[in-house]
């Protein structure tokens, strides 16, 4: 079914010559196969509800979801934005979830301008590459989560101060969300009189980390911080384990997936992941809308970033309801002026896209109950 939604919205967009008239489009762009594909359907879930909501609250005309997988790939992410550029009736973006895809898009959106509303791609060069030389374009990015620079710091703080843990290895994806994450936490870690004795790189798709692994066993660090996403962290933390090193392992809100627990098994147990705000699962403000997820979609709990993609939703919509119509410019301009209390606080965004609120928690993995505690 979720493969004939993609295939028939890649078409809808296909050709800007001749657009039907219709209702509005609001994109969802996000990774619907592969490893990712759980967050992105989470994200089209959360975005739906949104949708709901806004008619049944506003009034509001029908919108329609068009959903576009980028399979958490730059450049299907920018070949994505451009098939949504090409339509006039997309009047935003609620997407793109990883860093690498939404840095890429972002630059085609600039040149609409057509709003992309982030619910979880964290890299600072997002919003930062639009203050920079050659940008061309227009602002067009919303962040709502803290960037990894805010990330890292409070990360490396609790790490020093909580764990009291000062020597490090650290290892990243070489991906602008996994490296750019783990330079915030070397930067703090150092100011924090920490030490980070080795900076590791590895690469999106590995299985063996044996390299990395052996560097780890020559340095005997009393910490790992992994700047990347879960499926490398898991089978990183599972060889470690099984090379004997009994450390402690930490990571951000990139690693912290439910599919953590079945792919690294009881390795996982006691890793500490950051999250930009409160998680779903414990936030007192989200519980009507964690209810009514379960009860709309079988039982299935919000992933990570799920709520904050039905608040991107709904500030889209809004704006959509200020600009009268899918008057990109007018949209727009209407995100940019948003301040709207929802679950996660009030939504402001700085003049670079980026929230206004810097909350981060620490989560911890508890393999018996297969949960992140929040341990702040």
């Amino acid at each position: 079914m979720l493969r004939r939604i993609v295939l028939a919205a890649v078409t809808a967009l296909g050709c800007a010559c001749a657009p039907e008239a219709g209702p509005s489009r609001l994109i969802v762009a996000a990774p619907m196969t592969g490893d990712m594909s759980g967050e992105g359907q989470g994200l089209e879930r959360s975005v739906r509800m949104a949708v709901a909501d806004e008619a049944a609250e506003t009034g509001l005309a029908p919108v329609e979801i068009v959903v576009l997988d980028d399979r958490a790939d730059p450049f299907e992410a920018a070949a994505a934005a451009r098939r949504a550029v090409d339509d006039p009736s997309v009047f935003a973006v609620i997407g793109h979830l990883t860093s690498g895809c939404a840095i890429e898009a972002s630059r085609v959106y600039a040149q609409a301008p057509l709003a992309m509303i982030t619910p979880s791609a964290t890299a600072t060069q997002l919003t930062a590459q639009q203050d920079a030389p050659g940008w061309g374009g227009e602002r067009v990015v919303f962040r709502l989560p803290p960037s990894d620079d805010v990330q890292g710091e409070y990360a490396a703080g609790y790490a020093v101060q909580r764990l009291s843990l000062k020597r490090f290895v650290l290892v990243h994806d070489r991906t602008p969300y996994g490296l750019g994450l783990a330079e915030a936490f070397r930067g703090a870690l150092e100011r924090k009189g920490g030490k980070a004795l080795s900076f590791e790189p590895v690469s999106r798709g590995d299985k063996d980390f044996s390299a990395a692994v052996a560097v780890i066993a020559a340095e005997r660090p009393e910490a790992i911080f992994f700047g990347g996403l879960y499926m490398e962290a898991a089978l990183l933390l599972k060889q470690l384990r099984a090379s004997g090193w009994r450390g402690t392992f930490l990571s951000g809100d990139g690693a912290k997936n439910p599919e953590l627990f079945a792919v690294a098994g009881p390795a996982v147990d006691g890793a500490y992941f950051s999250v930009g705000g409160v998680p779903v699962e414990s936030l007192p403000s989200a519980a009507d809308f964690v209810e009514r997820y379960q009860k709309l979609y079988a039982g299935a709990a919000p992933r990570t970033f799920d709520h904050y993609g039905y608040v991107a939703a709904r500030v889209a919509l809004e704006a959509l309801r200020k600009a009268g119509g899918p008057d990109r410019r007018k949209v727009l301009e209407a995100v940019r002026g948003t301040s709207r209390r929802s679950m996660v606080g009030t939504i402001v965004f700085d003049s670079k896209g980026d929230t206004l609120s810097g909350l981060v928690t620490m989560t911890r993995a508890d393999f018996a109950r297969q949960k992140f505690e929040v341990t702040y």
